[in-house]
């Protein structure tokens, strides 16, 4: 469903004039957990400290300040580390895509801009708010959510984008939105344990928690190839009487060459 940024985000959108720059924000996984450890830390200190009051045991003391201590630099850490990923954005977006600053402020203006379609989904658990996941301009695709802050692509450089529900795991199949673009196909791919094939694409993990998926894929597939009508939308396809998974390959690399006809 179509939406506006979320408030959060919105705000911090506000606050450093660029949306790439507010999606850094966001922290990965190790970041999260740092900070998470950090509080911990300082909660255990204020309990052993009330404790040691309570029982009048000073030489606990030195476990209250232990813990403090310990938390206080976990806070430390995640604030600079936080703040390293927000000053070296542009430098994480180039590494990321190849593209230039230019090309990365052109994207920015796009993004915050008042034609580029914002998309959403109800979570699976009602009464909770809607989960912001993509936005589509005329050139740009974000997926956002990434726990590297958001995942970028021109809509130029994007092979494939598809919704699936056959993607094969331990204990049966998860779906989602999957996008191939020219930079993932040069990545080194992967091996799905389960098929013992290769594939490789960015899949938007966000997915597992929003109902109706396959309708959230379809309104965004529909939005990219209006703009982009070369994508392919489909996970299987033939080409000069090939049959091909896209995301379940022999050969990643050589099978996207003949595909892409390069």
């Amino acid at each position: 469903m179509k939406m506006e940024l979320p408030e959060k985000l919105q705000k911090k959108v506000k606050r450093y004039g660029s949306l790439l720059k507010a999606c850094r924000t966001q922290g990965g996984k190790g970041a999260v957990l740092l900070f998470l450890l950090s509080l911990y830390f300082i909660f255990m200190g204020v309990l052993v400290g009330i404790v040691s009051f309570v029982a009048e045991e000073p030489a606990a003391w030195s476990l209250t300040a232990g813990f403090f201590g310990i938390g206080f630099v976990m806070l430390l850490l995640w604030f600079i580390l936080s703040r390293i990923s927000i000053s070296t954005y542009l430098s994480f977006f180039q590494k990321e895509t190849g593209y230039s600053v230019r090309e990365l402020e052109e994207a920015d203006r796009e993004l915050m801009g008042y034609s580029a379609v914002k998309i959403g989904a109800a979570p699976r658990n009602i009464g909770r708010k809607p989960i912001f996941l993509f936005i589509v301009t005329a050139h740009y695709f974000v997926a956002v959510g990434s726990n590297k802050g958001c995942y970028l692509r021109k809509l130029s450089d994007i092979a494939a984008a598809f919704y699936s529900c056959q993607v094969p795991q331990a204990g049966g199949y998860r779906e989602g939105l999957f996008l191939i673009s020219r930079q993932d196909i040069q990545k080194k791919p992967h091996k799905n344990r389960i098929t013992k094939k290769w594939f490789g694409g960015f899949e938007s993990g966000m997915m597992v928690l929003v109902r109706d998926c396959e309708k959230v894929c379809a309104e965004t597939l529909e939005e990219m190839r209006k703009r982009a009508p070369h994508i392919i939308p489909y996970q299987n396809i033939v080409v000069n009487g090939i049959q091909y998974n896209l995301i379940s390959m022999n050969n990643w690399q050589a099978d996207w060459a003949r595909i892409l006809g390069e």
